[in-house]
């Protein structure tokens, strides 16, 4: 799919980005939400010109329309580090990423929380689900659709 390719290549482009401008704060095992910050910024501007431009760019946005995010494995809400969607509907949730930093690394919950927000029986069917470990040297990426790993993502 050409809009999966797309959305995959902005997300490689803006993990570059933050590797090579924001070194330090990897290094320095500075919080993750500074890392994804950055991150999301970049993200930001490379979506401007793609089919991307009208959907909505959020981190920790924990909302379904007026209610919390909830799912069957978090029944006390959910807060995923970052997603492209349109605010106020889940008919156009697009990717949801969660990171793990290399000194915080333990994906396990993520991947379950995923599996929720990806599934196409669930309320949000998000698309596209990434894992990303933030590693020393480059980052490293599991993808998901419908609940299950479709493949991993070295970044260069």
């Amino acid at each position: 799919m050409k809009s999966k390719n797309i959305l995959l290549n902005i997300v490689v482009s803006a993990l570059s980005r933050v590797y090579k401008d924001h070194s330090y704060l990897i290094e320095n095992r500075v919080s993750e939400r500074s890392i994804v910050f950055w991150f999301g910024i970049y993200v930001y501007d490379l979506k401007k010109d793609t089919f991307l431009k009208d959907f909505d760019l959020d981190i920790e946005y924990n909302r379904n329309k007026v209610d919390q995010k909830r799912t069957q494995n978090f029944p006390n809400g959910s807060f995923p580090d970052l997603i492209l969607h349109k605010r106020g509907t889940n008919d156009s949730n697009l990717l949801i990423i969660e990171f793990k930093t290399w000194w915080n690394e333990n994906n396990s919950n993520d991947l379950i929380k995923l599996q929720d927000l990806t599934s196409a029986k669930g309320k949000y069917k998000f698309k596209i689900g990434l894992s990303i470990l933030i590693d020393k040297e480059k980052p490293f990426g599991i993808i998901l659709e419908n609940r299950k790993v479709v493949g991993r993502m070295l970044y260069v």
